[in-house]
């Protein structure tokens, strides 16, 4: 294919030199493909890293493509050095030799010194579900909301032709990369020494050639990527003598079945050493969520330590035959498993595909999921207890679920690391005064998978309780502790209603009633932006709304909200640049200018 832009395709044995003699600050982005490199010991990827951090202008983009057993190293080098901004979980070809087969590889994306982080949207043509017609993303109903074109690619890629994206990268894949680049020309506007080209003049590298498909026809040497170098087999060999047991706190009959408050570092170094079958965490994740005790908001290196303490304990605490599970963002969950790759045995990074609504260029939608174990090969693993699913052919609405497999229509396909097919929770009937609270659905996966009946599933950050009430519903034996009394409070009571009624007892939630729907109003907006050219202003749908400007200030919080809820598209403004008429909107309308940034 022909691009826009000057790429250099350069071979494995040149690579190297060629980024070397190349002018620091000299190129708008690298693509490095580490798959078609020896990854036997990944250090030896770090001076052609840093060749290729040195050659990037500032506001330049790195992507680097590798197994998901590789890249955690490559991305916690890199983080020191650039800025991080996704990591691509892209559906290949299974590997059915893990226990859980994979198709997951991946593509991290940094940008040098970002000031300025500019990616243009790429979109894939809708699917629809063969049951309903329907599309198949709802996007937790606002479907509405969907562009006709297609959708924009999340950081989660399904949706194109599985090929081999681990020692290697498509052509289509690399079509994606490429239609993400974004370098406008608007110098006068931006902080000196950023990148100023226009995309056609835009120079960068892409290598080796080895790993780009449709350059290279040699047959590379299949997934050697997956089995990690040099990995110490116990616990003697990493630290020279097995550790000493720690006494337990508390008596032996109640290490077991119990809700724990206090600081869970604490409470876990008392627990004996292989002591538990499934170690499970969804930590805080240093975003600033509204927790009512932890404070949300730690420096970076702060959190990976306080993180790493837990971990260790983790996985001291861990059965010979029991597995660990970490949720967290892809940006934290990379060192998570550099650090994990050191003590227990890669498995797979999961990536939970939870896309909510349409929102950005770049959908975001990949949670990580890490799964290591204590053993190799001999762990827990009931694979036929949760594989088959529903085949990605039908949609999750629950009206076409009942309705097609009462019609018998109810084809299945294999579980594998992408898991596509669990919501994350939509409806407030659903939730409890928690900001970051799990589906049922996903536990019950995780419990069923790694534990047996009477196992030990422990939980170090409780929260509204998920965990425990999951394993103690499948017959497990739970452990679960969180710093905040109320959340202990909040999972002791609903343990109880579980034990006393078979079922948590959520209250109601009464639906707000609203004379027009959000729906219908964000509609409107939509339309007027197209008649007008630009971006509607509060006085223009005073004028021209059917509904009045009134139902609009009372369903959304600023005007800035108004417009991105209705997803308007960026548009010309009716004076000077877009960003002076966005200025003078929210001077206008006394709202902060962070509200209008997206159409900046």
């Amino acid at each position: 294919m022909k691009y826009a832009m000057n790429i250099s395709y350069i071979p494995q044995i040149e690579l190297m030199d060629d980024l070397s003699r190349r002018e620091s600050a000299s190129l708008e982005f690298v693509i490095l493909v580490t798959g078609a490199l020896d990854t036997s010991h990944p250090q030896s990827l770090h001076p052609l890293l840093q060749e290729a951090v040195r050659v990037l202008k500032k506001g330049g983009i790195l992507f680097v493509q590798g197994a998901p057993s590789v890249l955690p190293g490559v991305g916690v080098f890199l983080g020191k050095q650039l800025t991080f901004k996704y990591w691509f979980a892209v559906e290949s070809k299974p590997i059915e030799s893990k226990p859980l087969p994979s198709v997951h590889a991946g593509v991290l994306l940094f940008v040098k010194d970002a000031g300025r982080f500019n990616v243009k949207p790429v979109r894939l043509p809708h699917r629809f579900c063969a049951a309903c017609g329907r599309t198949l993303k709802d996007w937790g109903g606002k479907a509405h909301l969907m562009n006709p074109e297609g959708y924009v690619v999340s950081d989660v890629i399904k949706d194109i032709p599985a090929s081999d994206n681990y020692t290697q990268i498509s052509e289509l894949l690399f079509d994606i990369l490429i239609g993400l680049l974004d370098f406008p020309a608007n110098a006068g506007e931006q902080p000196a020494g950023l990148v100023d080209v226009s995309l056609a003049e835009a120079n960068g590298v892409a290598g080796p050639t080895e790993g780009l498909a449709w350059k290279h026809n040699r047959l590379l040497e299949a997934y050697a990527q997956y089995t990690l170098p040099d990995f110490p087999l116990s616990w003697e060999k990493r630290n020279g003598t097995q550790p000493k047991p720690i006494t337990p706190k508390f008596d032996v009959d109640n290490l077991y079945n119990v809700i724990h408050q206090g600081d869970s570092l604490e409470i876990l170094r008392h627990y004996p050493d292989e002591s538990v079958d499934l170690v499970f965490a969804d930590p805080p994740y240093n975003l600033d969520k509204a927790y009512s005790v932890y404070d949300d908001g730690q420096a970076d290196q702060k959190y990976v330590e306080w993180c790493n303490e837990w971990l260790a304990e983790y996985a001291r605490i861990l059965k010979p035959t029991g597995s660990l599970f970490v949720l967290n963002l892809p940006r934290w969950a990379i060192h998570h498993a550099h650090f994990l790759n050191q003590h227990l045995h890669f498995q797979n990074w999961i990536v939970w595909d939870a896309l909510s609504e349409p929102r950005g260029k770049i959908m975001p939608a990949h949670y990580a999921l890490l799964f290591y174990t204590k053993h190799p090969s001999a762990f827990t693993f009931n694979y036929a207890a949760v594989s088959p699913i529903d085949a990605r052919c039908y949609c999750l609405r629950a009206s076409c679920v009942h309705q097609r497999k009462a019609a018998g229509d109810d084809a299945k396909t294999a579980l594998n690391d992408i898991w596509w097919d669990l919501h994350r929770i939509k409806h407030r009937r659903d939730r409890d005064y928690h900001p970051c609270q799990l589906p049922d659905s996903l536990m019950e996966r995780i419990i069923r998978l790694a534990t047996n009946p009477g196992d030990v599933v422990l939980d170090a950050f409780g929260g509204a309780g998920t965990t425990p009430i999951t394993a103690l519903q499948l017959g497990r034996r739970y452990v679960a502790m969180d710093v905040d009394p109320n959340y202990v409070e909040m999972m002791r009571k609903k343990i109880a209603q579980v034990q006393e009624r078979g079922e948590v007892q959520r209250a109601s939630v009464r639906q707000e009633v609203r004379i027009v729907s959000k729906k219908a109003l964000q509609v409107e907006l939509r339309q007027l932006s197209v008649e007008l050219g630009r971006l509607p202003t509060p006085e223009d749908v005073r004028l021209k709304s059917r509904y009045g400007l009134d139902v609009f200030l009372e369903t959304f919080p600023t005007w800035g909200k108004a417009l991105k809820a209705a997803k308007v598209e960026k548009l010309p403004p009716v004076f000077g640049s877009a960003k002076q008429f966005l200025v003078q909107m929210a001077d206008d309308f006394d709202e902060p200018l962070e509200d209008f940034a997206e159409y900046m």
